[in-house]
């Protein structure tokens, strides 16, 4: 499964917006089609399983995430046991009735995998309404059938992942899975990090070491998608339990996970969690990476140094290049890893607080950083100090009235920072 189309009618900052996705079904324009012939066809990007979201703080990346993830669950979203709460989904406005509802409207290409033919469209509208002080959701199928699927757990029909910025592991002692499926069935907890803050995710020492001995073919699989998804340059996963706990292993010294950075526990974490989830319900025999579905990641430069962030979303996506992604970003390293075909901006206008959504329409592929975030798409002005931008338009000032010394500051500033070195 792949989401296609998707559009938002009174939800939260969008008034309005149409979003199409790049996915790899997609059908792209004819190689070197020039750009103003191309239409509605996008160039095939190299990428072509990626979508970034990249906008500013409140310009609603988080809740476009939780809007495919919804939109995904079908008509299951309305059960109880989906565990779906997003309050003041439904835009508020002086210009709204107190009666105004909230639309998602989403179209799904689906695969054998999802129960049906190869081609087939699942098309849903979520509609949001107040009652109360509380929303309520009512799903509008026109094709029923096709989303049965969603109501079994045990098959990997509609598969949709979903990862929340505050993603963290449960400790593997503390884990307890029965409690989870007590409250929340199994697709309503691949997404639920999305919503929850505190919400953990399955950790590698829950299952792993049963997968090893029950099939050790699927276990090999697993182990070799994890150090291709890690990648080269880090630590590597070296399949030894210590008390209860996995070692990951780096010139010669062997770390427990526990005792691995934020970073690492935070990426391999997610990465943990999805293969768990692949895993899952797939059929015997099935390649991992063949798999289809979708997978939401909310801040996926998330606590990773700069040198990481330029290789992690092509490392994620080679190595499962059947797996639609769509990630969300602030980091101009992430944005110049992409093509601008990859790419959908979010800009609010901060007057009206609606956001407007469109694809990137310049290439900043192999930018560096500064050129990136002088651009449109991040709109700064500068990348300097606020302090040492006005000292500089200071002595230029004062260069331009002829002051030859505050020209030969000017280039003394521009090699050195505010303070003295040490």
């Amino acid at each position: 499964m792949f989401i296609t189309t998707l559009e938002l009618e009174n939800v939260r900052t969008f008034a309005k917006a149409n979003l199409d996705f790049v996915h790899p079904d997609l059908e792209y324009a004819p190689a070197k089609t020039p750009l103003d012939k191309l239409k509605k066809r996008l160039p095939r990007p190299r990428l072509p399983n990626v979508n970034l979201l990249l906008g500013d703080n409140g310009s609603g990346k988080t809740t476009l995430l939780r809007a495919i993830a919804m939109s995904a669950l079908g008509p299951s979203v309305t059960s109880p046991s989906a565990g779906i709460r997003d309050p003041g989904l439904v835009r508020r406005g002086a210009d709204l009735p107190k009666n105004a509802k909230a639309r998602l409207v989403s179209a799904f290409g689906l695969h054998p995998q999802d129960r049906a033919p190869e081609g087939a469209v699942a098309r849903g509208e979520l509609e949001v309404g107040k009652r109360g002080d509380t929303e309520e959701f009512r799903f509008l199928d026109p094709d029923e059938h096709v989303w049965e699927p969603v109501f079994e757990e045990k098959n990997d029909a509609f598969l949709v992942v979903g990862y929340g910025a505050t993603r963290r592991v449960e400790q593997a002692d503390r884990f307890d899975m029965g409690s989870r499926t007590k409250t929340r069935f199994i697709r309503g907890q691949r997404i639920a990090s999305l919503y929850e803050d505190g919400f953990s995710l399955i950790p590698l020492t829950y299952w792993l070491p049963d997968l090893q001995k029950s099939n050790k073919g699927r276990y090999t699989q697993v182990v070799h998608l994890l150090k291709r998804l890690i990648g080269p340059g880090h630590y590597t996963f070296t399949e030894e339990l210590e008390r209860g706990d996995y070692l990951f292993e780096r010139g010669g010294m062997k770390i427990p996970f526990r005792a691995l950075s934020d970073g690492y526990r935070a990426f391999i974490g997610w990465v943990g969690d999805l293969l768990y989830h692949v895993c899952y319900g797939a059929p015997s025999g099935k390649k991992l990476d063949e798999g289809s579905g979708i997978v939401l990641v909310d801040e996926i430069d998330l606590h990773l140094h700069p040198r990481w962030q330029m290789k992690v979303i092509p490392t994620i996506a080679k190595a499962l290049p059947r797996m639609q992604f769509v990630f969300t970003s602030h980091s101009p390293l992430v944005a110049g890893s992409l093509e601008w075909m990859n790419i959908i901006t979010l800009k609010t206008n901060n007057k009206t607080n609606r956001t407007k959504v469109g694809r990137l329409q310049r290439s900043i592929h192999g930018l560096d950083a500064d050129q990136i975030l002088l651009s449109d798409l991040f709109g700064l002005t500068s990348t300097r100090a606020e302090a040492k931008t006005t000292q500089l338009h200071k002595l230029t000032a004062q260069a331009r009235e002829g002051d030859d010394a505050a020209a030969l500051q000017i280039v003394r500033e521009l090699s050195r920072g505010l303070e003295e070195s040490p």
